[in-house]
This record gives structure tokens, C-alpha cells and sequence, in this order.
């Protein structure tokens, strides 16, 4: 048995064969996520690429925030999250699409963009959460 598996390859043959940080010994978690997506391996470049839109995508709104400071500290992190990922539904560009009036054969796209954006956002909003939950409430910038 191999265990775990992304797209036939146990996590140990992923290790050895996606892209790693200059100087690192472990996969990048975005080649991961480039391999689960595509069933490819990337490259370094196609990982560097990944990585910067995911960064662009990971500004979480203001009315997100607002919604986790309004909810009691001891409030359970995963409620938290779920909270968080509900809010940022407004900006949902699947709900605007369907809004619209878009076709079925094109759902799948305003689908990833949406995925793409609580993957890039789920981060930040997981620092803040336990910076709240268990920290000093600080969030560096």
C-alpha cells in the first residue's frame, strides 16, 4: 500500500519529484497543488507563477475581517474559518457569473477563480484566527 496518493504517486514520490525553495528539502505546497490540479508535474517557473497569483489573489476584504472580530474569541478556529469562507461570498465571482446569466459550459471557469481565491485567502484569514484565538490578537502586516 502506498498510503496517500496525488495522482498515482505517494506523497514520498511527490516529494522527490515536484519543485522545492532554493535550499529546501521538501515539495512546495503550490506544486502540490499545480500536480492534484493538472495531473502534471510543474516547473519551477510554472510554480513561481502559481505562487504570485496566489499572492496577488490574498487580500481578504474588510467585511470579512469585521465579521471574524465580531464573532467571541472562544469561538472554535474551524467555526471561525467557516465563517470567514461564508462571508467572503459577496465577492464570489460564480454567484456574479450565475447572476448574469452565464452558461453552463462556462461555470467551471468562475468555479476555479473562486477556489483559486479561498485557497490564496485562507491563509491570512488562518493567521489572523489564531493570532486572535491564541496569541495577542496582532496581526503583522
Amino acid at each position: 500500500s502506498k498510503g496517500i496518493a496525488y495522482r498515482g504517486r505517494s506523497l514520498f514520490e511527490c516529494n522527490k519529484v515536484l519543485p522545492k525553495a532554493p535550499g529546501g528539502e521538501c515539495a512546495l505546497p503550490e506544486a502540490a497543488f499545480w500536480l492534484l490540479l493538472t495531473g502534471e508535474v510543474p516547473t519551477d517557473s510554472e510554480v513561481q507563477q502559481l505562487t504570485q497569483e496566489l499572492h496577488a489573489r490574498s487580500a481578504v476584504p474588510q467585511n470579512v475581517l469585521a465579521t471574524l472580530a465580531s464573532l467571541p474569541k472562544e469561538t472554535h478556529p474551524m467555526t471561525q474559518l467557516s465563517v470567514c469562507m461564508l462571508a467572503l461570498q459577496k465577492d464570489s465571482k460564480f454567484t456574479a457569473g450565475y447572476q448574469g446569466g452565464m452558461k453552463k459550459n462556462e461555470y467551471w471557469e468562475v468555479a476555479l477563480e473562486d477556489a483559486l481565491d479561498l485557497v490564496a485567502k485562507i491563509p491570512v484569514v488562518a493567521a489572523h484566527i489564531y493570532r486572535r484565538t491564541f496569541k495577542d490578537g496582532k496581526v503583522p502586516a
